[in-house]
């Protein structure tokens, strides 16, 4: 199965999504994507850009740090895997796959999807959508 061919099979199972994306924080690039609404072609573009600082950036780092230092956070392994965040009319959902912890799938939904079976449906996605790398 191609990255594309998950990242639509994945669309049509969670509620309300709207697009997909797959990106290598490394590059910077996105990878595969899945667009169901036109309006969100160009915001996967955008995410693709956003999503390193937002996983990698100085504030996640220091974050980190601080934890680590409490005792409350796992050295090896370190960063979020997982962030959804809220906007006016979007529910964007951003996992870091296991396989490739460089790698980060980015759903985008409408604000009217159910959150908590959005993320689930998304974490079912995860494994077809990272072996299909």
């Amino acid at each position: 199965m191609s990255i594309q061919e998950a990242l639509s099979t994945a669309i049509e199972k969670i509620p309300d999504c709207v697009a997909a994306g797959y990106v290598d924080m490394e590059t910077g690039m996105l990878l595969g994507s899945c667009v169901s609404d036109p309006e969100c072609a160009e915001s996967l573009d955008i995410l693709a850009i956003a999503v390193a600082n937002l996983f990698q950036g100085r504030g996640v780092a220091a974050f980190e740090a601080l934890m680590r230092q409490t005792g409350r956070d796992d050295a090896e392994n370190t960063g979020f895997g997982e962030i959804a965040v809220f906007s006016k009319d979007r529910l964007n959902i951003f996992l870091r796959t296991k396989e490739y912890p460089d790698h980060v799938v980015c759903y985008i939904c409408r604000n009217s999807a159910n959150v908590g079976l959005a993320l689930t449906k998304s974490h079912l996605s995860l494994g077809p959508v990272a072996a299909a790398v």
